[in-house]
């Protein structure tokens, strides 16, 4: 039963270990902590592996990450794949991950390793943006070789040269001291999350599994096509149900306004990450509460369109579960943002 269950959901455990690791390491980074894996890598790259020819691989490596190369080849895909969708998968994929990985830097501003830097670079250090941004680019096209070639031969020789050109270009960054290895790891770490996320969305754009569906009989043809249909449609009703209490509901756009007002505020404040997942985690609840509530009224409007007093009841209660989580919610977001204002 436990190995069933593993298979089946392997990739989102593995998305849990991944955003375990980052958020263990952010905790050390928020409280100014040298990170014990930092200085034991230090010791063992800078101190004892620096070389001069070394060296030049290395910033031969690095590059294969920097601005140029990938957008290079991501042009490449567009002008020369026939399948353009699979352009568009790439060049998305690339402008997804760069701004994510800039996001995340605003919020952590970790700085960079000071004093044995071989290259220049600027802005900060968590997460790595080469080792981050090459995990998901190099990925995504080790996904779409591995999916799309027919070739055996030409398939593994791809995937194997690309799977080691990442962990190389991680390794140049640290070589080459321009970020710490929990940089490297982090960076990495997200892009695996991100990665899992992206691949079921290209996997379904590009039709990916096309060729498996032709050598299934009638009936799991049938029932493929069901199922797919029944994801596609929750998300479809979900969206629609989101509209209808936006159109309808008053409190849902005041609750909408409120949350781009602490966004902006968190910009300007710079609060930390750790208050970035709060926030977000109270918007959650407090919309999310909303909803329900707004569905619950609905439903009992509908079962008692009589006055009743149990119905009244039922929707006060409702009611009071949004407000008691919205009265919370401001209480956190005073506690986060009143030091910063008068501090």
């Amino acid at each position: 039963m436990l190995k069933r269950i593993i298979e089946k959901n392997y990739k989102w455990i593995i998305a849990f270990l991944c955003l375990i690791i980052v958020i263990m390491m952010l905790e050390d980074i928020f409280e100014n902590e040298q990170l014990t894996l930092d200085m034991v890598v230090y010791r063992l790259v800078i101190l004892n592996l620096r070389s001069e020819p070394l060296t030049v691989m290395m910033k031969v490596i690095t590059n294969l990450s920097s601005a140029y190369v990938l957008i290079a080849i991501t042009l490449g895909t567009l002008l020369f794949i026939k399948n353009k969708k699979v352009g568009l998968c790439v060049a998305s994929n690339l402008v997804m991950t760069t701004l994510l990985n800039q996001l995340l830097k605003y919020i952590v501003q970790r700085p960079r390793p000071e004093g044995y830097r071989l290259i220049a670079e600027s802005g900060y250090s968590f997460p790595s943006g080469h080792s981050m941004v090459s995990m998901a680019f190099y990925g995504l096209i080790i996904y779409l070789i591995w999916k799309m070639v027919k070739n055996k031969k030409i398939k593994y020789i791809s995937c194997g040269i690309l799977g080691l050109l990442i962990p190389m270009i991680g390794f140049s960054r640290i070589y080459l001291g321009v970020h710490y290895a929990s940089d490297v790891i982090g960076g990495f770490a997200i892009s695996i999350v991100y990665l899992l996320l992206f691949t079921n969305i290209a996997r379904s754009v590009l039709q990916l599994e096309k060729e498996k569906i032709k050598i299934m009989d009638k009936r799991k043809m049938v029932k493929l096509r069901k199922k797919r249909k029944k994801l596609r449609n929750s998300f479809k009703y979900a969206f629609e149900g989101i509209e209808e209490a936006w159109k309808t509901e008053q409190n849902l756009k005041i609750h909408f306004v409120i949350m781009a007002l602490v966004i902006i505020a968190g910009f300007i404040f710079k609060i930390s990450a750790m208050e970035w997942i709060v926030c977000l985690l109270l918007f959650a609840i407090v919309i999310s509460l909303e909803l329900i509530n707004t569905a619950i009224e609905t439903t009992v409007d509908i079962a008692m369109p009589d006055i009743n007093e149990k119905a009244k009841y039922a929707k006060d209660i409702a009611a009071g579960a949004v407000l008691f989580s919205a009265i919370i919610s401001v209480i956190i977001g005073l506690m986060i943002f009143l030091p910063k204002i008068f501090g």
